[in-house]
């Protein structure tokens, strides 16, 4: 009997516990941790992005009402040796509305081409920050965007 339950237990906790450290492997149930665990993205308008911005990750971006934006030295993706490819010039920008699949984010595009995106930070109060990742297999990070 003592072994039954104790089978019990260790089944539950391996339900459970992906279910609360939001590992992916269910990504409904990583959603919801996420939401419990870390806030969740707040939407954000036009009015909500337009300004200057700088990253923890270097680099700035000022973004202008018109639907352009200027990036200087902003880091856009890291590879698997720490070498980073990093974004400089002229840029359009629009915010590209969430779906099943993707959370709101803003979508910066160089001669028509989506170069790279940020979203709202997870937080537990209204929309401060954007974050956007830096592409690297082994060890994921991500920058934070915080306004001037």
């Amino acid at each position: 009997m003592a072994l039954q339950a104790r089978a019990r237990r260790i089944a539950a906790a391996l339900v459970i516990l992906p279910l609360l450290l939001g590992c992916g492997c269910c990504e409904g149930a990583g959603v919801a941790a996420d939401s419990v665990f870390g806030g969740s993205r707040k939407p954000f308008t036009e009015q909500d992005v337009i300004g200057d911005w700088s990253s923890d990750c270097d680099g700035t971006i000022s973004i202008r009402a018109d639907g352009t934006a200027t990036v200087k030295g902003l880091p856009t993706s890291e590879d698997t040796n720490d070498v980073r490819t990093y974004a400089d010039g002229e840029f359009t920008w629009k915010i590209a509305a969430a779906d099943k699949n993707h959370d709101q984010e803003v979508q910066f595009a160089s001669k028509g081409s989506v170069e790279f995106s940020a979203h709202a930070e997870r937080t537990w109060g209204d929309f401060e920050d954007l974050e956007y990742y830096l592409t690297r297999p082994s060890d994921p990070i991500y920058c934070v965007l915080s306004k001037q």
